[in-house]
């Protein structure tokens, strides 16, 4: 899922964003003040700030915003009226994309996409995908937050059972059985420290969801 923060003071131009971007793939947060800096920015994606109503008050919180949106290399998409092209030119915020505001419902969600496809963001459709956490089944590796977490095959095959089994507890014979052999030296405390790799490996949240049932053995589930 896709988390985009919206600024904006226009209602037509929220509801308009709204409807063109596809809920199954996209979240919307909406602010209506520009002095509100992004509460989780290691979450958000996306940024999209809507200066169709021009006030020169919100120039200095947009460019807070921006450099926010930087320091957590989250995409900026400007929405502004033809006849503030001129700011593209002549102001000193930065961004990676703007679209007219006229051309919202055509062009957004599509200059969206591409920029997300660019910076392989936008997760392929044969994959897992739990938050910014996606396991890509084609091509067998995993990224989180846009960046790719350096497992081996035997990690990858034991997390990507657990991940879709989600919230299933397997014990440790189960998860032997499937990824290795019965006979395999070392028994079930080869999956402990495979295990243990993979906590090691993976960044919170999502190492935590990596969860012990004691007794028993490993579950993948979200709810932390």
């Amino acid at each position: 899922m896709i988390n985009v923060l919206l600024y904006t003071k226009n209602n037509t131009n929220k509801d308009k964003i709204n409807e063109t971007l596809d809920s199954k793939d996209f979240t919307l947060q909406v602010e209506k003040t520009f002095n509100n800096l992004p509460s989780r920015p290691e979450d958000t994606s996306i940024v999209i700030l809507d200066i169709t109503i021009k006030d020169e008050s919100d120039y200095i919180p947009i460019k807070n915003i921006i450099k926010t949106a930087n320091k957590y290399n989250i995409n900026k998409f400007i929405i502004l009226n033809p006849e503030q092209v001129n700011f593209l030119f002549e102001s000193e915020i930065d961004f990676d994309e703007f679209v007219f505001c006229a051309q919202l419902e055509k062009e957004l969600s599509i200059r969206i996409k591409l920029n997300l496809l660019k910076h392989n963001i936008l997760p392929p459709k044969n994959s897992i995908v739990i938050d910014r956490l996606v396991l890509n089944l084609d091509k067998y590796e995993l990224s989180i937050n846009g960046k790719p977490v350096e497992l081996t095959f035997k990690e990858l095959e034991l997390f990507k059972i657990l991940l879709q089994n989600q919230n299933k507890v397997f014990t440790r014979n189960n998860l032997l059985s499937t990824v290795w052999e019965y006979d395999f030296y070392g028994g079930s405390r080869t999956v402990d420290v495979h295990i243990r790799r993979l906590r090691s490996k993976i960044p919170p949240p999502y190492n935590l969801m990596l969860k012990t049932i004691r007794n028993v053995g490993y579950m993948f589930s979200p709810q932390i």
